[in-house]
C-alpha cells in the first residue's frame, strides 16, 4: 500500500472512501465530522439516523466503524469511526479506528482511502501518540484492494509529525 500524507480538506478528495471522525450519536457535529455531513448533504443524516434506529441504538461504540454512501461527496463511500477521548478511554482504541475502517474499505473492494487524524483535535489524543499508532497499523495491515492510504492533516504542525514519523519528505 502507498502512503500519502498531505495538509487539505478531506471532503474535497476524489478517492473510493474517506473517513469520518465521527461521534457515538452519527448525527454530525464539529471538525472533520460536521464538515464532512454538511459536504454529504443532508441524505447522509437521515442515513445516519436509520443506522442508529436499526443498528446502534445507543450509539456508536469507540473504535466501531460502519459504512455509508458519499452522498454528495466525490467518493463512493463515507466511513463513520469514533475515536477515543484522550484521558476518558483506553488510547488503544484509536488502533481499533484505523482498523476497522480499513477492514470496512476492504470489504467494499476500495482501492483509495482517506484518513483524518482521528481523535487528535476536539477529543485531545496527543499527535505524536496518534501518529505512531497509525503507522504500526498501516504496517500490520495486509490488503487485496487498497492501493493507496492518503493521510490527510488539518494543521501545517500535523502535517510535519506524520511527515517525520513516516520518514516522508516534506512536500
Amino acid at each position: 500500500m502507498k502512503i500519502t500524507i498531505l495538509r487539505g480538506d478531506i471532503t474535497l478528495l476524489d478517492v473510493d472512501v474517506i473517513v469520518n471522525a465521527a461521534n457515538r450519536s452519527l448525527l454530525g457535529g464539529g471538525g472533520v465530522d460536521g464538515a464532512i455531513h454538511r459536504a454529504a448533504g443532508p441524505q447522509l443524516l437521515d442515513e445516519c439516523l436509520k443506522i442508529r434506529k436499526e443498528r446502534y441504538v445507543q450509539g456508536l461504540p469507540t473504535g466501531s466503524a460502519v459504512i455509508t454512501i458519499g452522498f454528495n461527496l466525490s467518493t463512493k463511500y463515507i466511513i463513520h469511526t469514533v475515536g477515543p477521548i484522550f484521558g476518558k478511554d483506553d488510547v488503544i482504541l484509536l488502533k481499533d479506528c484505523y482498523h476497522n475502517s480499513l477492514r470496512l474499505a476492504e470489504e467494499n473492494d476500495c482501492e483509495t482511502i482517506a484518513f483524518p487524524s482521528i481523535s487528535t483535535g476536539t477529543y485531545g489524543v496527543p499527535i505524536t501518540q496518534a501518529v505512531k499508532i497509525v503507522k504500526k497499523v498501516l504496517e500490520d495491515f495486509t490488503s487485496k484492494s487498497i492501493k493507496e492510504v492518503l493521510l490527510i492533516m488539518y494543521s501545517e504542525e500535523d502535517l510535519k509529525v506524520y511527515q517525520e514519523t513516516f520518514n516522508q519528505q516534506h512536500l
